[in-house]
């Protein structure tokens, strides 16, 4: 029995770490494509579209019972480009599906699919 729960907390652990990660990711791509859509004449042309789609990320996560975290803010946009972005929604697309076959609730389940859908749709319009 001791096995098994210490597995259970091994696989709690890790979840939480994916969803927390997953989110802080999430808020700061919505952060810096908002940035860079203020930055130019038609930016919210040339952004609307993964602007959308990292704010639906967003907030599906956000509906995971299991996450008790709050939007970082502790990310600098100075940085950041669509190439990095990019690839920050490949990574988060990832972690949900792997947070997703660890969930054990159905809604943390079902939260980390749609964040997961809306994170690889960010990732096709920043292509």
């Amino acid at each position: 029995m001791t096995h098994e729960r210490e597995h259970a907390q091994v696989r709690q652990t890790w979840f939480t770490e994916l969803l927390t990660t997953a989110l802080k990711d999430l808020a700061h791509a919505e952060r810096v494509i908002t940035a860079f859509a203020a930055q130019e004449p038609d930016g919210f042309i040339a952004w609307g579209m993964a602007e959308g789609e990292a704010t639906q990320a967003h907030r599906a996560l956000r509906r995971a019972p299991s996450l008790q975290a709050t939007a970082p803010t502790d990310h600098d946009t100075a940085n950041a480009t669509a190439d990095a972005l990019f690839n920050l929604a490949s990574k988060v697309s990832q972690s949900l599906v792997r947070a997703a076959e660890l969930a054990s609730d159905p809604d943390d389940k079902m939260a980390c699919l749609q964040a997961a859908l809306h994170a690889g749709l960010l990732r096709e319009a920043l292509r």
